[in-house]
């Protein structure tokens, strides 16, 4: 470098005056006035900060990651990454510790305001979207590892399932088969052959077991044993008194007598309903006592056997005592109509099942008269009716 001789004038650049102050360069005052743009910031931001993080802290914590936050710094990002790459290294240097400040500043405002006005208007349901793409919840390790599993599982091939087990098919009505016949007997009957009965062509047979609260017939175990061991398909009945006990109590004492089995020749219990021998009325029961005890009568014989009751009744009772109802049509009906060459089924009944159509029967095997019954669906209807 040439030094400068005396008679050269001095540029104002380097005028050599000891007391004039130097002026700073564009770097040095960029400088400046960035330190004295944060300090002012600070001096002013930082009491209302302060309070305000105080109060937003709780929220702030469940902010800090979110992806809307993200993306604020991401976009702040380049302009100050900018603004440093104008400014000369040594000024970057010298003012890298505060300009990390007053980004600082700036972002927790920019925060705050975001947050205040998320809660007051909430998000739109894009930056829901958005921030649900960009940040997905991470699961807990229970859940983790419940996710591995399913994934595991859904990669194997599905287990081969057992093909479903068809219902079993009803059981095929039995074909209807001509009328079989049978009787029905008491104690008034006395001794019978039943090996002549049965000769005598008649498949079946209902023996008196109980009448009422008191009398048994004393023959119902030779009776209705003896028919059996002949090879007749029996069946008990009880003469009913519905106003001298509860249904339950009569069926209990009637079953406990009959000691009815699911052998395969046993009838179902019958009950014989007929008006009142002494008065011959209703026993002074309305229908509607009729229909309560009736009822509780057979639901204590279903309780007990497994099987509905059979009904005797003749059509005369059943419209004056019982108003013809419709109650028990899902019983079999064993029907008492004498005289007539065909019965008039009773109102409230879909069918007859057996017939008793006369008192005055000769059988072989039994002294006097008995009674005749017919059984009008045919013999593998009734051995079926017997199971």
């Amino acid at each position: 470098m040439n030094p400068e001789t005396p008679d050269q004038p001095r540029s104002p650049e380097n005028h050599d005056n000891a007391s004039a102050p130097k002026q700073a360069s564009p770097a040095q005052r960029a400088d400046q006035a960035l330190r004295v743009a944060a300090d002012r910031v600070r001096a002013w931001l930082a009491p209302l900060v302060e309070r305000v993080m105080q109060w937003l802290a709780p929220l702030l914590r469940r902010v800090q990651d979110a992806p809307v936050v993200r993306r604020f710094r991401e976009r702040v990002a380049p302009h100050v990454a900018a603004v440093q790459e104008k400014l000369p290294e040594p000024v970057v240097r010298a003012s890298r510790t505060r300009s990390m400040q007053a980004g600082a500043a700036v972002a927790a405002v920019g925060v705050v305001g975001l947050a205040i006005g998320a809660a007051a208007a909430g998000p739109t349901q894009p930056e829901i979207e958005d921030a649900a793409m960009a940040a997905p919840i991470q699961p807990a390790p229970q859940q983790q590892a419940a996710l591995e599993q399913h994934a595991t599982l859904q990669q194997q091939p599905p287990p081969q399932q057992a093909e479903p087990q068809a219902a079993p098919a009803p059981e095929p009505e039995a074909p209807l088969g001509p009328p079989v016949e049978g009787i029905d007997v008491s104690n008034h009957n006395g001794d019978i052959d039943w090996g002549q009965v049965a000769a005598d062509g008649k498949k079946f047979t209902f023996v008196l077991a109980t009448d009422g609260t008191s009398f048994t017939n004393p023959r119902y175990g030779e009776q209705y044993h003896g028919a059996k061991g002949a090879g007749l398909i029996a069946g008990a009945y009880h003469f009913a008194r519905p106003s001298s006990s509860s249904g339950e109590a009569q069926a209990d004492r009637f079953l406990d007598v009959a000691d009815y089995q699911s052998d395969g020749k046993t009838l179902p219990p019958v009950l014989d309903l007929e008006v009142d021998p002494n008065s011959g009325g209703c026993y002074g029961m309305s229908v509607d006592q009729m229909h309560q005890w009736t009822q509780a009568f057979n639901d204590r014989v279903k309780e007990r056997t497994g099987k509905e009751p059979i009904i005797y009744a003749n059509p005369s009772f059943w419209r004056e005592c019982m108003g013809s109802t419709n109650s028990f049509d899902g019983h079999p009906l064993w029907l008492a109509s004498y005289g007539v060459d065909s019965p008039s089924v009773p109102n409230g009944f879909s069918n007859w099942h057996f017939w008793q159509y006369t008192d005055q029967g000769s059988v072989a095997g039994i002294s006097g008269n008995t009674d005749l019954n017919v059984f009008q669906e045919g013999m593998a209807r009734l051995e079926k009716l017997a199971r």
